[in-house]
């Protein structure tokens, strides 16, 4: 039986969404526990509204949030259902931990309970993110660390690469770092720091520099850039995809003959928003930790929160955690 530690109060809208992804997630999975982790009354509440409720659901009663989320060595020390979460991965009573609390609490209290993992320099954020072309890559770090070295980035490399292996079923992933361009000589030097080493690194198949405006179209399964710009790209590709939702929505009402020939091609407008939908994927990884944690957007709902479930599933089936730590000490993967 495997365990999921649940932090449901971090979201903007409640727990209701948290609390039906979960037995959605329990009926389909009867290996696996979830113990929700927030206000017991606000989750039973939302259970009466859900048929068949799974055994395997458990509840853990904390309605505490981080009161100052900018005082990070305030918030390790509070009791919250933050806290609860994550120490049962401490403990070993859970498998895995899921949160939409704040970002910057999160990755300081699971860096501090759960330790990063001999060899890792720094945890990093690493969503799933979707292409054009139906495959999906791995993007990291996208707001973890600020400043950056390029050790940084290839240790992070390596552990994505592993994260891709399993999430992407790919055998072998093609690796690349986001730059200002593709030559070799265009970058920072940490950035051309990080491609000589990875270029060398014959467990991992590193197919050199990435522009951002080309990650869309599925040039790499893994790209990794520095926290801040990594931040920047993220955001840029999420506004850019609603954006474009909003302008072909907006132009398709504007005149009566569009709507009407809209009816003709809903189907592939469809498939279209589908494969662009974040919630299929769900959430980001914190990744380099000695524990499996994962971070969730603080207004994701039912849909993003199942993604994210699933995500850990395969990473549990697949040792990936195991996997990590070969990859880091340069063994090849069997």
């Amino acid at each position: 039986m495997y365990r999921i530690a649940f932090d449901v109060n971090g979201n903007d809208n409640g727990v209701a969404a948290a609390v039906k992804a979960s037995c959605q997630f329990l009926k389909e999975n009867d290996n696996y526990e979830i113990i929700l982790v927030g206000d017991e009354a606000l989750i039973n509440n939302e259970l009466k509204l859900i048929e068949n409720i799974p055994n395997s659901l458990k509840i853990i009663n904390n309605p505490n949030v981080p009161s100052d989320v900018k005082n990070f060595h305030k918030s390790l020390r509070e009791n919250t259902s933050m806290n609860d979460s994550i120490d049962l991965v401490a403990q070993g009573k859970a498998d895995a931990v899921i949160s939409s609390g704040d970002s910057g609490t999160y990755l300081a209290c699971a860096t501090f309970k759960l330790k990063r993992l001999q060899g890792v320099s720094r945890s990093a954020f690493m969503p799933l993110m979707p292409t054009i072309v139906g495959r999906k890559f791995l993007l990291l770090d996208v707001g973890a660390n600020i400043e950056c070295k390029s050790e940084y980035l290839v240790e992070w490399a390596k552990i994505a690469n592993v994260y891709a292996r399993t999430l992407l079923n790919i055998v072998n992933p093609r690796v690349s770092l986001i730059n200002i361009g593709t030559e070799d000589y265009k970058g920072l030097e940490i950035v051309k720091e990080a491609a000589k080493e990875l270029k060398d690194n014959k467990f991992i198949n590193y197919i050199g520099y990435s522009e951002p405006r080309y990650l869309l179209d599925g040039v790499a399964d893994v790209a990794v850039i520095d926290g801040y710009g990594g931040n920047l790209v993220l955001k840029s590709l999420e506004g850019a995809i609603l954006s474009f939702k909003n302008l072909l929505k907006d132009k398709i009402m504007a005149k009566p003959i569009r709507k009407f020939g809209y009816l003709f091609l809903k189907g592939a407008f469809q498939d279209v928003a589908e494969t662009l939908d974040y919630r299929n994927v769900g959430a980001a990884w914190l990744i380099g930790l000695n524990g499996l944690s994962i971070k969730c957007h603080g207004n994701s709902d039912s849909k993003a929160y199942l993604g994210a479930l699933n995500q850990i599933k395969l990473v549990i089936k697949n040792n990936v955690l195991e996997a990590i730590k070969k990859e880091l000490n340069d063994k090849p993967h069997e």
